[in-house]
């Protein structure tokens, strides 16, 4: 028989990452990457995916009719890019007659497929922000302890101890603080692989139901309050 495989799309970086997992193996040592691959140029990503999707599948000889299921990181993250992930997932999933399996970038950065205990996620929100949120990913599913919300880079130093997963930018901040954290990436490995326990568990949703969160009110600034912060006035 045919492996099935999970297509995971993932934007929220800036970075366009899509990774191809069949169904793990319990026990096994990696997890079974069909392919994955980025973009990284942000104005050819709406251009590129589809067609380079493709490519990959053809490589692989997977067809649509082995589709599990398409996962999507519906953020936070870029306004434009998170419609992107979550557009070509709703296209896919319609035409290949399959759910879709929306997670957060929060989930997508965890290094463990199963963890009880809190983790505290750190990404960077430009304007001077982060976002931030605490979960725990036990196999029945994530639970938020803190939801998702956005933190002053001037507040860092009220993170929470404990486990703290950050990106780069934000673990170089905390270094400030005299904070170690773990570093860490919005992975599509993670979210597909995420995506096959909350499959398995029947926690789908329809296509049309895949929609991005944004944690941030205002998603733009207007000339006058760019060139507000650009001169330091409040």
């Amino acid at each position: 028989m045919a492996p099935q495989f999970i297509l995971s799309i993932s934007t929220s970086s800036g970075v366009a990452k899509v990774a191809c997992v069949t169904k793990p193996v319990l026990n096994a040592l990696a997890p079974p990457i069909a392919f994955s691959f980025e973009i990284v140029d942000y104005k050819s990503q709406s251009a590129l995916l589809l067609p380079t999707m493709r490519q990959h599948l053809n490589a692989a000889n997977l067809e649509p009719e082995q589709c599990a299921a398409i996962a999507v990181d519906v953020g936070p993250g870029g306004f434009t890019s998170l419609r992107t992930a979550c557009g070509v997932a709703q296209g896919l999933a319609t035409a290949w007659n399959v759910p879709t399996v929306p997670l957060s970038s929060f989930e997508c950065m965890l290094s463990k497929m199963d963890t009880e205990s809190p983790v505290t996620v750190l990404m960077d929100a430009r304007l001077n922000e982060v976002y931030m949120a605490t979960l725990s990913r036990p196999h029945q599913g994530t639970v938020w302890i803190q939801q998702p919300c956005l933190l002053g880079v001037s507040e860092l130093h009220t993170v929470r101890e404990g486990h703290v997963i950050a990106d780069s930018f934000t673990a170089n901040l905390l270094a400030a603080h005299n904070r170690v954290v773990q570093v860490g990436d919005v992975s599509a490995v993670q979210l597909a692989l995420l995506a096959w326990q909350e499959l398995e568990a029947g926690r789908v949703s329809e296509p049309f139901d895949c929609q991005p969160q944004y944690v941030r009110d205002k998603v733009a600034q207007t000339t006058s309050e760019r060139m507000a912060a650009k001169h330091g006035v409040v």
